[in-house]
């Protein structure tokens, strides 16, 4: 027994030694897929939103390790793809009608109790005005901006107070700068601050029933620190939306993907639905791998019935718009 065990040993280290390449790359594939699944640190979560290029990057590799008829790689390559494909696959299955976009282009209107936009302006953009078209264009109830300062504030108002009458706009913090729109009236309208951290909030009355707004956004997690931040934003978020009793929207560049931890946690606890049919990307606009962190949410009393992206502005960010229905009450 003794001899046998020691050559199968021998037998074990031979084929160690001879796939030794193929075992450790099959092995960094399958503990990175591991890894970007339990986001075990800030610099994870940040890669983890580049999750579906790592996916298509899988996919080309079982192929082609597929073809050479190496199939330790293939295997490992597909376990690899298993373990992050749940996540991102949802956003790939679009909506089974035509989205709004299409309906747009061929002058179809989309019926919908009301319509809500938002737009991430880009700090720094020198033609500002193009948002502003765009939200003109879109004809919209309910416009969301942000990342505003008190120059690029006086433009968009300029262009857009004719049409929404009722504004609320805060840019007393760098980098929060933020305004709501409307064509409806406001109610119990507001800024709140809570360490710092500022949102927009109101109520809008559509067809005798109330809607709350909410326009809010959080750091960009690009270290430990903002990380931190981001989660703390997060949860200040999710503590004022569970006093909410009356339908909720929530709108804003969240700097997260949907199948992050902040996002899944946050839909978790306050029972928001994303309004997105697919992956819908946002950011950056003028890439063309792009991911999603822009997103209406909305409570389970509304239906979103179409929701899309809009482009052709000079922001880094393309706009989203949803159409949304109150569902009957039970």
């Amino acid at each position: 027994m003794t001899g046998n065990f020691k050559s199968m040993f021998q037998v074990l280290l031979r084929w160690l030694h001879r796939y030794k390449w193929r075992i450790l790359i099959g092995c960094c594939l399958v503990c990175f897929s591991i890894i970007l699944l339990l986001e075990p640190a800030w610099f994870i979560s940040a890669a983890d939103s580049m999750r579906i290029p790592y996916a298509i990057f899988l996919v080309v590799f079982i192929v082609f390790f597929f073809i050479r008829s190496n199939y330790m790689l293939t295997t490992c390559g597909v376990i690899a793809l298993l373990i992050v494909a749940p996540d991102i696959w949802p956003y790939f299955n679009t909506s089974d009608k035509t989205p709004a976009q299409v309906k747009a282009e061929k002058r179809e209107t989309v019926a919908s109790d009301f319509t809500v936009l938002h737009f991430n302006v880009k700090e720094k953009n020198k033609n500002i005005a193009s948002v502003a078209e765009s939200a003109l264009r879109s004809d919209a109830d309910m416009v969301s901006l942000q990342e505003l300062h008190a120059s690029s504030l006086q433009v968009i108002d300029t262009m857009l107070r004719k049409n929404y009458p009722y504004v609320l706009s805060d840019v007393s913090v760098k980098g929060f700068g933020m305004a709501l729109y409307s064509k409806l009236p406001f109610e119990n309208a507001g800024v709140q601050k809570t360490n710092g951290y500022p949102f927009l909030t109101c109520l809008v009355r559509i067809k005798e029933k109330n809607v709350r707004i909410i326009s809010a956004t959080t750091s960009t997690p690009t270290n430990e620190k903002d990380y931190a931040i981001q989660i703390k934003q997060f949860k200040m978020l999710t503590a004022y939306a569970d006093t909410i009793a009356e339908p909720l929207i929530i709108t804003g560049d969240m700097n997260a993907v949907p199948w992050s931890e902040q996002i899944k946690n946050f839909m978790a606890q306050t029972k928001l639905e994303d309004s997105r049919k697919d992956l819908s990307a946002t950011y950056p606009a003028q890439s063309p791998l792009q991911i999603p962190i822009d997103y209406i949410f909305h409570s389970g009393n509304l239906h979103c019935k179409k929701f899309t992206t809009i482009g052709g502005t000079t922001s880094n960010h393309l706009g989203i718009i949803g159409y949304y229905d109150f569902k009957p009450i039970k």
